[in-house]
């Protein structure tokens, strides 16, 4: 069992102990809206403290199978904490722990277990509205992703695979909008944010991306709630050395079906699928189901 498996395992069981006391992402090559669970859809109070975990496992394919074609398998669990300023301001930072394994054509591998790029973000609500109970709320997201994540070597020295590294090297700013409707038992939501990527490692760029996500949820009762979502993502090609490489960029989207349950009133676990149904991508690419399990705590 991985060491990320082991320390998700391991901190599921202490917020599990903790909560009898006094609910997913990550580089452009995934899709979806962090801030759902981290920071949450309804409206913060001013002081909120509020802890997350969330495991995501996925896996790529890139080039022509039996020729050139790569097969990535990535494991990621990403901490993250996010603090209610007031009711307008939301701040939160992401760290991941990443374990990646890349396979070559010739059954030849690399590995990486490491840090991953730290990620802060701001939500902002400019729309309180106070005359409806708060129904009807939107605002902006504003992000910055960090080169925290150490470049990852051979024994000789030599970097590795770009698709193996468990960050890119690079400062990743992001803006976007969202908006969100509640009428309890049910609840939509949606956002759009744009991702410009500098230069990183090896001259490498990932290619300027737009993600976007769309979701609805509506709750069985006060413990259980149904999520069904879409997330897509649109991206221009990455960059080596200002050279375009031909088996990235393009659009996706992901039927994204997720399972949400209220463990205390402090304490939310979720468990989601997001499954590819529309693939237009360029190239040679393959991207498969992502499963993420995740939980919040706040204070």
């Amino acid at each position: 069992m991985s060491l990320i498996l082991r320390f998700y395992g391991l901190l599921c069981v202490l917020l599990g102990l903790w909560s009898s006391s006094p609910v997913f992402a990550c580089s452009t090559c995934m899709a979806g809206d962090p801030t759902l669970s981290l920071m949450g859809t309804e409206k913060a109070y001013t002081g909120r403290l509020r802890l997350s975990a969330d495991y995501l496992y996925r896996q790529e394919r890139i080039g022509i199978a039996g020729f050139n074609q790569t097969e990535l398998t990535e494991q990621r669990l990403t901490l993250g904490v996010s603090y209610a300023w007031n009711e307008i301001l939301n701040l939160a930072i992401r760290l991941p722990l990443v374990d990646k394994q890349l396979q070559y054509a010739n059954l030849a591998t690399q590995e990486s277990h490491a840090l991953g790029d730290i990620e802060i973000s701001a939500k902002l609500t400019l729309n309180t509205d106070d005359a409806n109970a708060h129904r009807t709320l939107w605002g902006l997201i504003a992000g910055l992703r960090l080169p925290t994540a150490p470049e990852q070597t051979d024994n000789a020295g030599h970097s590795l695979d770009i698709d193996v590294q468990t960050g890119t090297g690079a400062v990743v700013p992001q803006l976007g909008v969202w908006y969100g409707y509640y009428a309890f038992p049910y609840f939509f939501y949606g956002s759009a944010v744009v991702h410009h990527a500098f230069k990183g490692f090896n001259e490498f760029s990932a290619g300027q991306a737009l993600v976007l996500t769309f979701a609805g949820q509506y709750a069985l009762n006060h413990s259980l709630a149904l999520q069904m979502g879409i997330d897509a993502r649109w991206s221009e090609k990455n960059q080596f050395a200002d050279v375009s490489d031909a088996d990235s960029g393009g659009f996706i989207a992901f039927f994204s079906p997720k399972l949400i349950y209220t463990v205390t009133s402090d304490m939310i676990l979720n468990a989601g699928v997001q499954i590819p149904v529309i693939k237009q991508l360029n190239g040679e690419q393959e991207e498969e189901s992502i499963l993420q399990v995740g939980v919040v705590y706040d204070f």
